[in-house]
């Protein structure tokens, strides 16, 4: 039986908590408080929480129930208890401003995490996912074949924004990402094709794919991005084109090559602006085996463009990677300006790879636009 006393050389001090621990030991506790009323409601909460614990049902899920049903009854707000997966579930329904690549790869990140501890450790408080939660979680990344990049793009880039924002939010005392170091692996190069690699490519394509590897050609645009450009995009009094990149939501201003351009002069104009430049690459996907990759691959067998393997599937999660792909236009664009010493803002602006917040104040100048892409070489007939 628990009782409260205060210690009679002190009658204004705070009462004391009499208990018997769960060890059998009878003990004074210091209840912190000058009201009898408050220091007895302390008081028990201490003598249920030993004896559950003598008895060995005390849990720690039980505790913050014990807690907070104290908290309660002196009129005081109770404690948060907040798990791992209402965390970052909760965050992960927040993003709605991101774009669906960053989305796509924050989902991922949050949704292996959480069937990596499994249905009894996601319940559990988030202060509890330590240093070691993380290096198991690479462990097992590694285990299933993901490239160096794919674990620091998922752990790194993804998994440790909920982390850092419970921190900074008082709710965890460190990220335990923070001190996980960066996973490394030899960094893919990749090819760039010549302008008599691209010349073949256009021979053999039908009319859009020939129209579409154009443009990429000379502005180094991603496949989806160039697969559903509209017409309404096409500036052709001034030579420009500007979309949204699907990746990053920013807008792009890019000048049209030549090559590009001579080839637009052969279409007949819509008169539906919002109709698509190249109708029959447009709302596909870029994966899967009649995905647009695998088709520009079929180009690039058929014109004898001949790629080197980067990387060989090792039967997990990696897939194979080689050097010359669609992706490897938005390489190229950016070696054929900088090889020709232009300008950094140049290159940017041909690749629209992002700037400096010097970007912020250089208006998209027409001029400058146009002859960054003319730098780009006119390919053989």
């Amino acid at each position: 039986m628990a009782s409260v006393h205060r210690d009679p050389r002190s009658p204004q001090g705070v009462w004391y908590c009499a208990l018997t621990t769960a060890d059998g030991r009878r003990v004074l506790r210091s209840t912190g408080k000058r009201n009898r009323r408050e220091a007895m409601i302390i008081c028990q909460m201490l003598q249920e929480a030993e004896d559950q614990a003598s008895t060995g049902e005390l849990t720690r899920a039980r505790l913050e129930t014990l807690l907070n049903e104290t908290l309660r009854r002196l009129g005081l707000e109770e404690l948060e208890r907040v798990t791992v997966r209402a965390w970052l579930e909760d965050w992960l329904a927040s993003k709605t401003q991101v774009s669906p690549a960053t989305r796509r790869c924050y989902k991922q990140a949050v949704s292996e995490f959480l069937e990596y501890l499994g249905p009894l450790r996601t319940d559990r408080p988030l202060e509890s996912i330590t240093e070691a939660d993380i290096r198991g979680f690479v462990t097992l990344l590694r285990s299933q074949g993901c490239s160096a990049s794919t674990i620091n793009r998922l752990v790194r880039k993804s998994l440790s924004i909920p982390f850092e924002k419970a921190r900074k939010l008082g709710k965890l005392k460190f990220n335990p990402i923070a001190t996980i170091d960066p996973e490394k692996g030899e960094t893919a190069t990749r090819d760039t094709f010549t302008p008599q690699q691209v010349a073949r490519l256009v021979v053999v394509a039908d009319r859009d794919w020939a129209g579409a590897i154009l443009i990429a050609y000379g502005c180094g645009g991603r496949l989806l991005d160039i697969a559903n450009l509209k017409w309404s995009g096409l500036d052709l009094q001034h030579e420009i084109v500007s979309f949204r990149e699907r990746k990053t939501g920013r807008a792009a201003i890019i000048g049209l090559h030549p090559d590009f351009i001579d080839w637009i002069a052969q279409r007949s104009v819509p008169d539906d602006p919002d109709s698509y430049v190249f109708p029959s690459l447009a709302n596909r996907s870029s994966a899967g085996t009649n995905g647009l990759s695998k088709a520009f691959e079929a180009i690039m067998e058929r014109a004898g463009v001949k790629s080197r393997l980067i990387r060989e599937r090792n039967g997990g999660r990696s897939r194979s990677l080689r050097a010359l792909s669609f992706h490897s236009f938005r390489h190229s664009a950016a070696s054929a300006v900088f090889n020709q010493a232009a300008l950094k803002e140049i290159t940017r602006r041909v690749t629209n790879h992002a700037g400096s917040v010097v970007d912020k104040y250089i208006h998209q100048d027409l001029e400058a636009i146009r002859g960054a892409v003319a730098l780009v070489p006119r390919l053989p007939k």
